[in-house]
């Protein structure tokens, strides 16, 4: 005898947006400039997907009226985090009721069992997933390690809509390149165009999803060499763990799909220099980073790739955090030590205090 169906009762058709795009693509920034522009009685939901296992993306985004985040960190949504996303879809379904639900999927993940994951089961009553908009950095395209992914192929594949984004950096080349990329496309994309500063139309949310769409890699991605899942509530702690303490230090190191990342997660007693910090950041590859950290004179945003970074005020949480991701193998244990030197100093080790 068969299970009985799950019911949403009054939860029919919301409307669902997946908005893909490799590292450092701008996909946060566009969905901040999506939030600040939603209707301002309509609520929306946003679930984030972050591949290390210290949850930044979600304090990436600004606080708002009406708007409920959520973020799984410790792997992607296409493998290891799966039925973690089912859960927490259900759970940010359940508790806040949205008129509208924006996916951000991390930028290596792969988005094939996302929209299979959003078109069955109970879902697909639930929810009416609209068409997938994919950010390109077309200053990337010359990179091979880019154009020759898996993930960044299907990414490409599966988007109905294709939006180069950051085009106010670009050259003439970089304008072709997209293009040609574009044209390229089978079947052809239902929109392409520019975008700068993370300026993504908001009517490109009800463009309707072409089911013919398929993936060249659709087994690309596995569970081997992923961290656990959990989940991270509007709060922007997970959810199964206990507080971070305000002396709690923890570095958690992962690798998966070809990247290597560190993640430290460090308790409200430590503050840092931030002009140390900055230099810290200056001196590290990366291809991507991503922080909140808690500096002497309050919280900064930490947000860059490719070896360029910016740093703005941020919101204030009880523990600070900061993800590192590159190709070639961290030295976690050396950046570690390093970031311990940007500490305040004092005669208590901790940094709480004047520095």
């Amino acid at each position: 005898m068969n299970a009985p169906a799950r019911s949403y009762g009054k939860f029919h058709h919301i409307p669902t947006t997946i908005i893909t795009g490799f590292l450092g693509a701008g996909k946060t920034t566009a969905i901040n400039h999506l939030l600040n522009h939603k209707p301002s009685k309509e609520r929306w939901a946003v679930l984030v997907n972050e591949f290390g296992q210290v949850g930044v993306d979600a304090s990436l985004l600004s606080p708002r009226r009406e708007v409920s985040i959520r973020e799984i960190s410790g792997g992607c949504l296409c493998c290891t985090a799966g039925a973690s996303f089912e859960a927490a879809l259900n759970r940010l379904i359940r508790d806040t009721s949205p008129q509208r639900i924006l996916i951000e999927p991390t930028g290596i993940g792969h988005p094939l069992k996302i929209i299979r994951t959003l078109c069955s089961g109970y879902f697909q009553e639930v929810l009416d997933l609209k068409a997938t908009i994919c950010l390109v950095d077309a200053r990337k395209l010359g990179d091979v390690r880019y154009r020759e992914h898996p993930s960044f192929q299907d990414q490409l594949n599966l988007a109905d809509l294709l939006i180069a984004s950051k085009a106010d950096c670009y050259t003439a080349r970089d304008r072709t390149a997209f293009l040609n990329l574009a044209a390229s496309a089978e079947p052809p994309k239902a929109m392409v165009a520019e975008i700068s500063f993370g300026q993504l139309d908001p009517l490109l949310l009800d463009y309707p999803r072409n089911r013919s769409r398929s993936a060249g890699f659709p087994d690309a991605h596995t569970r081997k060499n992923e961290p656990s899942a959990s989940a991270v509530s509007q709060n922007k702690e997970p959810e199964t763990a206990e507080p971070v303490r305000p002396d709690s230090w923890t570095l958690h190191e992962g690798s998966g799909s070809g990247y290597s990342t560190g993640s430290w997660l460090i308790g409200s007693g430590y503050r840092f220099r931030q002009t140390a910090l900055a230099a810290l950041l200056n001196t590290l590859p990366f291809e991507r980073v991503k922080g909140v950290m808690q500096c002497r004179d309050g919280w900064m945003s930490i947000n860059g790739g490719e070896g360029q970074f910016t740093l703005s005020s941020g919101a204030p949480l009880n523990s600070s955090r900061l993800e590192i991701m590159d190709p070639a193998p961290l030295h976690t244990d050396e950046i570690d030590r390093q970031l311990r030197d940007t500490l305040c100093l004092s005669g208590d080790e901790r940094g709480d205090f004047e520095c």
